[in-house]
């Protein structure tokens, strides 16, 4: 039961509430995960996901000021494959590249020594983005393998890529063109929601959105939550300003800095290079004098 004193509520938007909301060990998570994946997928009424099981639930704290943390969800659903969902915040200008690095991974963390190619599972990755993307006129879009001629139909749904733009949506929702049948809307309403005083309204409106707002009230009134959601929303500002000052001032250090942190992550040459801004063969001389 929502609590009626005055709170200072946290934003689901920032991608630590989302994580905590979506991707924490417990049953509510696991509900909000399993009903925004049966609403995202548009799953039939008696065909819906009904197992889910979080993989990386361990949310480190030093990962929430770690500029380059990634704070994803990684999920299996039992019977249809693997789930890779995050909170874009910042617009890197890369994110069509990553998710299809991140898919790819998913894919190749199924593959142990000797297994058959047959086994793999379908891969999905769910990017919800605080920034205009494609020039579409949906807040939705969907990507997976398709052939060159529209005859052509490739033989496996293997790869599912979803963009969902929360500034498209509140353009629409703005001039009344969702539709009300539109299952996402609730979702997108609660995650782009500012106003403090709608979320008694809208947790009456819907069992499950009331099951995440009242998730949210929790961790809006607890000290070490709101410490750790003000330590992120600083992180997140230092992300856009080092971009910043790197690619305007030419701050070469810091983009150097940046690459070899991510270099020792493992993280591909191609992807270093897309997030720092420097050319292929700059990462891979760094990478040469880190090995050094």
């Amino acid at each position: 039961m929502l609590k009626q004193q005055p709170i200072n509520w946290l934003r689901p938007s920032n991608d630590f509430v989302f994580k905590l909301l979506f991707g924490s060990d417990d049953g509510v998570s696991k509900d909000l995960l399993l009903a925004f994946c049966n609403d995202l997928f548009n799953v039939p009424s008696g065909q819906s996901l009904v197992n889910i099981e979080i993989l990386n639930p361990i949310l480190n704290k030093g990962s929430i000021t770690d500029k380059l943390a990634i704070l994803d969800v990684k999920a299996r659903a039992v019977g249809y494959g693997f789930i890779n969902l995050e909170m874009q915040v910042n617009n890197q200008k890369n994110i069509h590249k990553r998710s299809l690095y991140y898919a790819s991974k998913l894919i190749e963390e199924q593959m142990g020594e000797g297994e058959e190619y047959k086994k793999l599972k379908k891969v999905i990755t769910i990017n919800v983005m605080d920034f205009y993307y494609f020039s579409s006129d949906m807040y939705v879009n969907q990507f997976g393998l398709r052939g060159i001629r529209e005859s052509a139909v490739y033989p496996d749904d293997l790869i599912n890529i979803y963009f969902i733009e929360m500034p498209t949506f509140t353009d629409l929702a703005q001039d009344e063109k969702i539709h009300p049948n539109d299952r996402m809307a609730k979702w997108l309403r609660f995650l782009t929601n500012k106003d403090d005083t709608r979320w008694v309204e809208m947790a009456k409106q819907d069992p499950i959105i009331e099951k995440a707002i009242n998730k949210l009230q929790r961790a809006s009134l607890d000290p070490e939550t709101r410490m750790q959601y003000e330590a992120r929303e600083k992180a997140l500002k230092d992300i856009a300003s080092i971009r910043g000052e790197a690619l305007e001032e030419g701050a070469l250090i810091k983009v150097q800095e940046i690459a070899k942190k991510l270099i020792s992550k493992g993280m591909e040459i191609e992807f270093i290079a897309e997030m720092t801004g420097l050319s292929k063969s700059e990462v891979t001389k760094l990478k040469d004098e880190m090995g050094n």
